[in-house]
C-alpha cells in the first residue's frame, strides 16, 4: 500500500514551518541580547570589570548567551573601557 504523496506534503511544511519559527525565535533573541549588551555597556561604564562580568552574566543567560569566561572577561574590559562592544 503507498500513501498518496499529496498526503505527505503537509507534514514536510510544517517541518519547514517549525524550522523557520525556530530561526525566527533565534533571530529575535539574538537582537534582544544585543540591546541589553548596548545598554548594559552604557550603565556599566567606567565599573571595576569583575563587577560587569557578573552583571553580564546574569543578565545574558536567561536569555540563551552564554559565553566563555574569555569572551565574558573581553566584554566587560571593552565596557569598562568605554569602546564599542558587541556579542561575538
Amino acid at each position: 500500500m503507498r500513501i498518496p504523496a499529496s498526503t505527505a506534503t503537509p507534514r514536510r511544511v510544517s517541518g519547514l514551518r517549525r524550522a523557520n519559527m525556530s530561526r525566527q525565535v533565534k533571530q529575535q533573541r539574538r537582537g534582544y541580547a544585543q540591546a541589553v549588551l548596548r545598554a548594559l555597556a552604557r550603565s556599566q561604564r567606567g565599573r571595576p570589570t569583575p563587577q560587569i562580568q557578573r552583571v553580564l552574566r546574569d543578565a545574558l543567560s536567561p536569555l540563551g548567551v552564554r559565553l566563555s569566561p574569555a569572551a565574558l572577561q573581553e566584554l566587560a574590559a571593552g565596557i569598562a573601557a568605554g569602546r564599542p562592544v558587541e556579542l561575538p
